[in-house]
């Protein structure tokens, strides 16, 4: 016969009880993990970047994309060959007498492989490949910044319930916001678009592009966004194939009524704002679960007199 005392049968009843506290806790850190590590921000080289006579991107200026990439202080850029050639990339510009002495990848990037650099200070960095001068790039890094409020919400720009919020600023003081829940596979994308100026006042009959790209793909395109009241929305018309990240570029056209001849309207015309990977940096499950999961260790360790009850 065997005798167990309460004590016993307490540590009994609790070893259920803890592993599915333990549980929970593993699911809440699963669930945090990848927002942690989806920060980087990526350049490719475009393929075919390193024929000039037929490189379609030295028109568009996009042999480097994004270009330019837009990033705060302390990003650290990773530059991608997805061509099938190698290149360099280097500081400066091709007529400079002195290049390469912000940082220059030292040797040749070969297919596939990447080169990355930190950027500590904010500024205006212009770049190129010294074996295809005719690929040129620029990361404009700007100070870290949450958007203007908004006077209707009173709210502020930032990380809020999962949902991420993205500014840019443009060379002439418009501030791009872009806030969205992120990609979710199997339903479309959704984003929210707001203009202001650099007194934070909305931006009326502000003319645009959007560009949204998933895993190499388009999946939205409208060179006409217009809005009236300095907000707008965009929605893919298909359900997105995965949860990666999205790159979106904005290029500003202009302000003015759609019905007036372009070149009437005023502003900022053809500068493209880049936002790359953007994805939710915390997701409001991963909150809760973390959430009950500390709170049930906590309930555990009361009950096991791990810490003392009051």
């Amino acid at each position: 016969m065997f005798l167990y005392h309460e004590h016993d049968l307490r540590i009994m009843k609790s070893k259920p009880f803890g592993a599915l506290f333990g549980l929970l806790a593993l699911v809440a850190i699963l669930g945090v993990a990848p927002a942690f590590g989806q920060t980087a921000n990526e350049i490719d080289m475009a393929k075919g970047a390193g024929a000039a006579a037929t490189a379609g991107c030295v028109a568009a200026k996009n042999c480097f994309s994004p270009n330019p990439l837009n990033v705060t202080p302390g990003t650290t850029v990773t530059w991608k060959n997805t061509d099938t050639v190698s290149h360099y990339v280097t500081s400066g510009q091709p007529s400079d007498n002195t290049t390469g002495t912000v940082f220059d990848s030292g040797n040749l990037i070969k297919p596939g492989s990447t080169f990355q650099f930190t950027f500590a200070n904010a500024g205006t960095y212009d770049y190129f490949c010294t074996v295809h001068p005719w690929m040129t790039g620029q990361v404009i890094v700007g100070a870290a910044s949450t958007s203007p409020s908004n006077n209707n919400t009173g709210t502020s720009g930032g990380n809020m319930g999962g949902m991420a919020m993205l500014t840019a600023k443009a060379s002439d003081g418009t501030i791009v916001t872009i806030s969205t829940s992120g990609p979710v596979s199997g339903q479309p994308l959704s984003l929210a678009i707001s203009f202001t100026d650099a007194n934070g006042n909305k931006i009326h009959h502000q003319n645009y592009a959007i560009a949204v790209t998933q895993d190499g793909n388009n999946i939205l395109s409208n060179s006409a966004g217009h809005t009236h009241t300095g907000d707008d929305t965009q929605t893919t018309s298909t359900n997105l194939s995965s949860t990666d990240p999205v790159d979106i570029q904005v290029t500003l056209n202009g302000i003015g009524l759609p019905t007036a001849d372009p070149t009437t309207w005023t502003g900022v015309k053809g500068e493209v704002l880049s936002f790359t990977h953007v994805v939710p940096e915390f997701g409001p499950v991963a909150s809760i679960v973390l959430a009950i999961a500390v709170m049930s260790m906590v309930v555990f360790a009361a009950k096991t007199r791990g810490i003392p009850k009051f």
